[in-house]
C-alpha cells in the first residue's frame, strides 16, 4: 500500500509506504501525525460507502416525512406523537424496502404514499391526505435521484473536516488543490480536496479494513461516558471508544469467534503483556471496566493505573476482544511518550507481533531513539524486518517534509539524539571550566 500526498494540510509533497510497520520519526510540529490522520479518514470514511450513502437518504426521508407532515397535515396529526415519530419511520422502511429492490418511479412512491397515509390518524379527509401525498412525494423523489457522488463527497468533507477541524488545504497556500493517492494492490482511490471540500473522489477498491487511531492512553479514563450523547470526543477518541466498548453489537456472544481465534493466535504476545500488565479485564454495567490480579484482593478501576499501564490495557482489550482483524490500520501517535524507557523497549516488541500475527499496517510517529531503535531489532528479531519503512519528518520554507531513510537509519538516530549531545557537551563544558 502507498500513500501518495500533496499540498494537504502541512505537507507539500510526500510518498509514504505503508506495508507492515511504518515509522515517522522526527521533532514535534513536523507533520509526523498528519500522515495517520490521513489513512484514519481515508478507511473509516470511505469503508462501507454505500451503506453510507443509503443511510443518509433514509435519515432525510424520516425527516423530511416528519416535516411535511407537520406542516401540511391536520390539527390533529400536528399533536400526535404516533404521526410525529412512527409514520415517517414506516414511510422510510417502506421506501429503503422498494428502493433495494429496484428503481422508484413517481407512481411508486405516490402509491406507497398513499397506502400509509390512509392509515393515518388526521388522514381522514381526501384532501388533506392528497396535499402531503404530492408534496412529500416529490421530495422523497429528489432525495432518492441525488447523484451519489454528491453525497459521497460530502460525507468525506465533513469526515475530513472533523478529522482536521476544517483546515484539510494548507493555510500556506489556502487555494491550492490538495489531493491523496492511496494505492492497494494496483487499484487507486483518489481525492482532491479544495478550500476544504471535496471535489473530486474516485475509488476502484472498496475498503473493507478499519483504521485505530490511538494517541492518548488517557482515554481509557472516558470509556464510561461513551452513552452520554453530551460528552465531547473528536471522531478519532469516539471511534476508538466504540470499537473497545463493541457498542455495536447487541448479543452478548457478538464477537466470540474472533476473540478466541485472537487469543488462540496470539500466545506470544500475552507472554509479553504479562510482563506489564497481567490478570482478567471485568467489565460491569455501564461501561465500568476492572482490572483482576492474584496479588489485589479486590479488583482495581482502570482509570486508577498509571499512565504506562493504560498503554498497554488498551491493547489487550482491543486483543482480547477480538477487535483487531487481519489488514486492519493501527496508528499509533508517539506511543512512549508515558512510558519508561523499559516498557518502551516492550511496547515496541508487542507491536511487531501484532503486525506479524494479524498482517496489520502500523503507522507509528516517534521521538525516542529507544523506541525507533527498538522496532528495528524486533522487527529483525521476529523476521519482518523487510516490512519496516522509516521516514524522517522535517520543516522546510514552513511545509513538512518527509524522507524514506530506510536505508540509512543512522539519520534518524542522529536527528533525535541531538539533545544529548548538546547535554554531553554542556557537562563536558562544566566539568574542564
Amino acid at each position: 500500500m502507498r500513500l501518495d500526498i500533496k499540498n494537504f494540510a502541512k505537507i507539500k509533497e510526500a510518498h509514504i509506504i505503508v506495508d507492515g510497520i511504518t515509522v515517522i520519526a522526527g521533532e514535534n510540529n513536523t507533520g509526523k501525525s498528519t500522515i495517520g490522520k490521513i489513512l484514519f479518514s481515508l478507511f473509516n470514511a470511505i469503508s462501507d460507502l454505500d451503506s453510507k450513502i443509503m443511510a443518509q437518504r433514509s435519515t432525510e426521508i424520516e425527516k423530511e416525512s416528519s416535516k411535511t407532515i407537520q406542516s401540511y397535515g391536520t390539527k390533529t396529526i400536528q399533536s400526535s406523537f404516533r404521526n410525529k415519530y412512527i409514520v415517517p419511520q414506516k414511510i422510510r422502511r417502506k421506501i429503503n424496502d422498494s428502493l433495494k429492490k429496484g428503481e422508484l418511479d413517481y407512481a411508486k412512491v405516490f402509491d406507497i404514499l398513499g397506502e400509509i397515509l390512509k392509515e393515518t390518524r388526521g388522514m381522514e379527509t381526501e384532501e388533506a391526505r392528497q396535499n402531503v401525498q404530492d408534496i412529500l412525494t416529490e421530495k422523497i423523489l429528489g432525495i432518492i435521484e441525488l447523484p451519489e457522488e454528491r453525497i459521497a463527497k460530502e460525507i468525506l468533507s465533513r469526515y475530513f473536516n472533523r478529522v482536521f477541524f476544517g483546515e484539510v488545504n494548507s493555510l500556506l497556500e489556502p487555494q491550492t488543490l490538495a489531493s491523496l493517492e492511496l494505492t492497494i494492490k494496483k487499484n487507486k482511490i483518489k481525492m482532491d480536496f479544495g478550500l476544504n471540500k471535496c471535489r473530486a473522489f474516485q475509488a476502484e477498491v472498496n475498503i473493507l479494513n478499519k483504521a485505530l487511531y490511538i494517541a492518548n492512553p488517557f482515554i481509557i479514563d472516558k470509556i464510561r461516558d461513551t452513552d452520554d450523547e453530551f460528552y465531547n470526543f473528536d471522531i478519532m477518541e469516539r471511534f476508538l471508544l466504540d470499537v473497545l466498548t463493541d457498542s455495536s453489537k447487541k448479543d452478548l456472544m457478538d464477537g466470540v469467534i474472533s476473540s478466541v481465534m485472537a487469543k488462540e493466535k496470539l500466545t506470544d504476545v500475552d507472554k509479553i503483556l504479562s510482563q506489564v500488565i497481567s490478570g482478567s479485564i471485568l467489565e460491569e454495567q455501564g461501561h465500568e471496566y476492572y482490572l483482576e490480579q492474584e496479588n489485589l484482593k479486590e479488583p482495581v478501576f482502570i482509570n486508577n493505573l498509571s499512565t504506562g499501564m493504560k498503554s498497554f490495557l488498551i491493547l489487550k482489550m482491543l486483543i482480547e476482544k477480538g477487535c483487531i482483524n487481519e489488514k486492519d490500520v493501527l496508528i499509533l501517535d508517539e506511543p512512549e511518550i508515558h512510558l519508561h524507557p523499559q516498557w518502551q523497549i516492550v511496547y515496541a516488541e508487542l507491536i511487531v507481533l501484532l503486525q506479524k500475527y494479524f498482517d496489520l499496517s502500523v503507522i507509528i510517529t516517534t521521538h525516542s531513539p529507544y523506541f525507533a531503535d527498538a522496532i528495528d531489532l524486533f522487527s529483525k528479531k521476529h523476521e519482518i524486518g523487510d516490512r519496516v519503512n522509516y521516514y524522517l519528518a522535517s520543516v522546510e520554507n514552513g511545509w513538512a517534509k518527509m524522507e524514506n531513510v530506510t536505508e540509512n537509519l543512522e539519520l534518524v538516530y542522529q536527528k533525535m539524539a541531538t539533545p544529548v549531545q548538546i547535554l554531553d557537551t554542556m557537562r563536558y563544558e562544566l566539568n574542564n571550566d
